[in-house]
């Protein structure tokens, strides 16, 4: 968990430089929504790849719950996957923030603690992960936290002993993260219908949600201590992304508060929810992934070790995990 969170630190700082105290930055907020819209479309495609990570397990099927002995398996995996990151790059600019590596692609990384049991009866087997990073302050400004719990069910076509396995295997995952930062001595505004929004020290997040069905399929033959393996997955996700702002906010230089707020709302449009504390732009977006992955374990008595690659065919991006495990 520590290496995580160490590692969830050094993605945020490739993803959030420090603001620049006492500068004034105004922007249209048409602009800033155009942003967030790019921003969640591009998600809808990355979020379910990342989704997958956790329970591809180098053996196609494992077993039976009823042979002897019985098949199951526990044990943690970890790794990441790539994102663009060029939406949200432009729209993290406009709250003065900035990307101090200037990359197209970010890492997003991914850990769960997961479990496979073997079916009965019919050639199937069960498995269920679940990785949660609870909100962890990396500095004084800065805050991160990751949620992924998924599930699958495998069926074997082939199950071998001299002919490898193949299963066919569908799953449901859901992933949630956020980043969140403070800018501290910022002239930030937005300008809509020759009106002002201003915002003194803000709080900004980012947030990002999917639900994604996934359908795959896998092969995998064991060779003596090492089991290569090779699947196709094709996974959709509903997923939503956007924005929080909290601050003490400035409209044509007065306050924000109830008797002028829906004056206001109607002014900058239905995708954004405004309160008397900052606003907010949630948006959902539907998105595909087709992907390969495969790799191989390495099998010492009733340990595995799994090293997995993958590969996003819709949006270019990549990824990889390493998994430890219990297995009989």
């Amino acid at each position: 968990m520590r290496t995580y969170s160490k590692l969830c630190g050094i993605t945020a700082a490739l993803v959030l430089g420090a603001a620049v105290s006492g500068f004034s930055l105004e922007s249209p907020i048409s602009e800033l929504q155009d942003q967030v819209n790019g921003f969640s479309k591009n998600l809808a495609r990355s979020l379910p790849f990342n989704a997958s990570l956790g329970l591809n397990w180098s053996d196609a099927f494992i077993g039976q719950l009823i042979d002897v002995p019985p098949h199951f398996g526990v044990g943690l995996s970890g790794g990441l996957t790539t994102m663009d990151i060029g939406a949200f790059e432009d729209m993290a600019g406009l709250f003065g923030l900035s990307i101090p590596v200037s990359v197209n692609l970010m890492p997003m990384p991914g850990y769960t603690v997961e479990g496979r049991i073997g079916g009965f009866i019919l050639p199937f087997d069960v498995g269920l992960k679940c990785g949660i990073l609870p909100p962890v302050d990396f500095s004084r400004d800065f805050q991160f936290d990751y949620t992924l719990v998924g599930g699958d069910i495998r069926y074997a076509l082939l199950k071998g002993p001299i002919l490898p396995h193949v299963s066919v295997g569908v799953g449901l995952n859901y992933l949630k993260g956020d980043l969140s930062t403070a800018i501290r001595g910022a002239g930030t505004s937005f300008t809509f219908g020759g009106h002002n929004l201003a915002l003194s020290d803000p709080e900004i997040g980012f947030s990002w949600e999917t639900t994604s069905l996934d359908i795959k399929a896998q092969i995998s033959k064991s060779l003596f201590i090492i089991t290569p393996y090779l699947g196709l997955g094709v996974s959709h996700g509903w997923s939503k992304a956007g924005y929080t702002v909290e601050s003490d906010l400035l409209y044509d230089g007065g306050s924000v508060n109830g008797t002028n707020l829906k004056e206001i709302q109607d002014a900058i449009g239905d995708d954004i929810d405004l309160t008397e504390q900052g606003f907010s732009s949630i948006i959902k977006n539907n998105g595909w992934g087709f992907r390969v992955f495969g790799g191989l374990s390495f099998n010492l008595l009733v340990i595995r070790l799994d090293f997995t690659g993958m590969y996003n065919f819709l949006d270019s991006n990549f990824g990889g995990s390493f998994g430890i495990r219990f297995q009989l």
